[in-house]
């Protein structure tokens, strides 16, 4: 259609909104947005029945062109989850992009983001121009703060040859201690699957031993609990350098929506198998602290918004990940204005640490961060705290103001819906407030944060009694 354009004509049609968004079509949407072509692209999903025969979750957008002499000088016009053409006429939910915000947003493949709202895309713009992209490969400038690469370990299809079930090495003599199989020398390692994991949570669910495929539910008080999955990887067919090098794995989900609850879940992880939709980050040289304090930046609620922002399928692919806005190391190195004499990094490590280490099968990986003890107790009251006071830490180190912050929380509305069930109101958003006025009034007094804390965090009267 576009070959058989007028020069001052205009194209009119029904595409699917990956063209926009997905890495496949990078470099066809970039030339549209480069030569001015582009004059819109609305962007619907289907609960509606617009089209009576198409799934309800199909999204489609109406996109538009010009030819090449009747250029968008002034930017294309976007919109995005919208559910009748009339909310067309509502002013906030459309919003203009140049070919330089999107390169400013997506420098290394030009797709397009997918704001619901022009405070959406003001915000986000804001926090690109603040924050530099997790990892920089725009052809013009290589740049990879954290010495990060990004992988996957087994493939559901292709590696199933590998994968053996509980009842075939139970079978063959294998026994099973803890999660893991082991035979004489030899070890089996359990294969974990994305739906396994949570924030600050390597025990999120798994698999029962009676009925291979029926969930299995954890008693995340027990440190001895650990997750059984469907599958295991015999040690031989794992990647000698993970288990030789890596105490623990940061992983994260690759199936993600920015419609569900949360979108960017992360979680350390014991060094285990993982399939390909629990992609794995690593940092090189090994370094546990820059682990934590990346699985710390990427469950916020801050970090997550702008995840939201670039999801527009169900994938939480490696092109948007590298993309998204990062705080880089040095950071963390910078005095704590809301606690003189500490580190950010030191300030974050501790609560960290105790949100993370709840079960001894990342004793080691403790031991490497420097805790010699037992695991933290699961204490769901202090677990909050805990976190609301790393997500207010993370909106300061954004430098998200205070009307904005409670604007971002509204944005996730499963969050504030399971909040209200629970306790009657949206609380995660108010302790939040709380806490990010109370370090910001520590900061320009130049005093010390109160923690609600007590003991503070990490402190090894919250941790389970020793192994005897």
């Amino acid at each position: 259609m576009r070959q058989i354009l007028h020069p001052r004509g205009r194209i009119g049609c029904i595409v699917p909104s990956g063209i926009a968004t997905d890495d496949t079509t990078k470099v066809f949407f970039q030339d549209l947005m480069d030569s001015r072509t582009l004059v819109s692209l609305y962007d619907f999903e289907n609960p509606n029945k617009i089209f009576p025969a198409v799934h309800r979750s199909k999204k489609f957008s109406l996109l538009t062109l010009s030819g090449t002499e009747r250029p968008a000088m002034q930017g294309a016009r976007f919109a995005f989850f919208l559910h009748d053409p009339t909310e067309l006429k509502t002013e906030e939910r459309a919003f203009v992009l140049t070919a330089e915000e999107i390169a400013l947003l997506n420098p290394n493949t030009r797709t397009c983001p997918i704001f619901r709202s022009q405070r959406d895309a003001e915000l986000t713009k804001q926090l690109y121009k603040r924050v530099p992209i997790f990892i920089r490969e725009d052809g013009k400038e290589m740049l990879n703060l954290w010495s990060a690469t990004l992988s996957t370990m087994f493939n559901m299809a292709s590696d199933s040859h590998l994968f053996h079930t509980y009842t075939q090495l139970q079978q063959d003599g294998w026994t099973l201690r803890g999660n893991i199989f082991y035979r004489g020398n030899e070890k089996c390692y359990p294969l974990y699957e994305g739906k396994m994991i949570s924030h600050y949570d390597h025990r999120f669910g798994g698999y029962t031993t009676t009925a291979e495929g029926a969930e299995q539910g954890i008693d995340r008080r027990d440190p001895f609990a650990v997750p059984l999955p469907r599958y295991w990887i015999h040690e031989r067919d794992m990647n000698a350098d993970v288990l030789r090098e890596q105490t623990a794995l940061l992983a994260f989900r690759d199936i993600a929506r920015s419609t569900d609850v949360r979108t960017a879940i992360f979680s350390i992880i014991p060094a285990v198998a993982c399939n390909h939709k629990t992609p794995l980050l690593y940092v090189k040289p090994k370094d546990p602290f820059a682990l934590l304090l990346l699985a710390s930046h990427f469950s916020s609620f801050v970090f997550d918004y702008v995840a939201r922002q670039k999801v527009g399928g169900t994938s939480m692919g490696f092109f948007i990940l590298k993309q998204l806005p990062v705080l880089p190391p040095e950071t963390y190195k910078q005095e704590c204005v809301w606690q003189p004499g500490v580190s950010l990094g030191e300030w974050i490590l501790p609560r960290a640490l105790e949100l993370t280490y709840t079960a001894w099968d990342l004793e080691a990986f403790a031991r490497e961060c420097g805790y010699a003890g037992p695991p933290f107790r699961w204490d769901e009251e202090r677990r909050f705290l805990l976190r609301c006071e790393l997500d207010a830490a993370f909106f300061h180190l954004y430098g998200v103001a205070r009307e904005d912050v409670a604007f971002i929380m509204e944005t996730f509305p499963l969050v504030k819906k399971e909040d209200e069930k629970r306790n009657g109101e949206y609380r995660s958003r108010r302790v939040i407030l709380e806490i990010y006025d109370a370090l910001q009034e520590a900061s320009e007094q130049g005093a010390m944060y109160q923690t609600r804390l007590e003991p503070p965090p990490a402190d090894p009267s919250v941790a389970h009694p020793l192994r005897s």
